[in-house]
Order: C-alpha cells, then sequence, then structure tokens
C-alpha cells in the first residue's frame, strides 16, 4: 500500500466534490483561524444610549498562537469580511477531517484484504 496512488476516476463522487471544494477554498478564498468574540462595552458616558442599558458592541478575532491566547480589534465594517473568513477556515477544516476519515476507512480496508 505505501506509496500507491489512488486515480481520482476511482474517488467516490461524494469524496472528489469534498477535494475539489477544499482546493476552491484554498485558492480562491480567505482564511482566517480563530472565531469571532463580540464583545458588549460601556464606555463610561452619562448620555450614551449604553448608559441606558444598550451596550456598544465591539468584535474581536480570537486565536491562540504558540499556547498563548491573542486578540485582533476588528472595526465594524470589516466584521463580515473576518466573519467570511473564519467560517471558510472551519469549513476547509471540517473538509480535511472528512477526507482523513475517508482515508483512514480505505487503509482500514486495503489492511483487511492484504490480510486475506
Amino acid at each position: 500500500m505505501p506509496g500507491k496512488v489512488i486515480h481520482k476516476s476511482n474517488r467516490s463522487p461524494s469524496d472528489r466534490h469534498r477535494r475539489s471544494r477544499a482546493a476552491q477554498l484554498l485558492s480562491s478564498h480567505p482564511l482566517l483561524r480563530g472565531s469571532l468574540s463580540v464583545r458588549k462595552i460601556r464606555c463610561g458616558k452619562p448620555n450614551c444610549k449604553c448608559a441606558s442599558g444598550h451596550p456598544h458592541l465591539s468584535f474581536y478575532l480570537v486565536q491562540t498562537q504558540n499556547g498563548k491566547a491573542r486578540q485582533l480589534y476588528i472595526p465594524k465594517e470589516l466584521e463580515p469580511q473576518v466573519r467570511q473568513a473564519v467560517d471558510n477556515y472551519q469549513h476547509l477544516q471540517d473538509l480535511i477531517e472528512q477526507l482523513s476519515q475517508i482515508e483512514w476507512e480505505r487503509l482500514i480496508k486495503a489492511k483487511q484484504e492484504d490480510q486475506l
């Protein structure tokens, strides 16, 4: 089995679709690892709407790097783009996990066939 290449025509349609979608995400979509966090903040001005219970919303991109949390303030106008990039990254991670599971199952099947 080592070194054996599986031709794309031998892959299932769902496997080919996952690989195609992963390639599309990698080649043409922004990717950001992390989570978009929304914080409710009171500015402290006595006449501001936040003083009466309607806090300001602030967006932060939060991720860990080298075991430490870090965060980056995201201006409200960039929130849709950042949210999409985070969603793209998470979708790509899901696709990679699905593809890994397919390969795991393929390896088990090949190992069982070699033992027959």
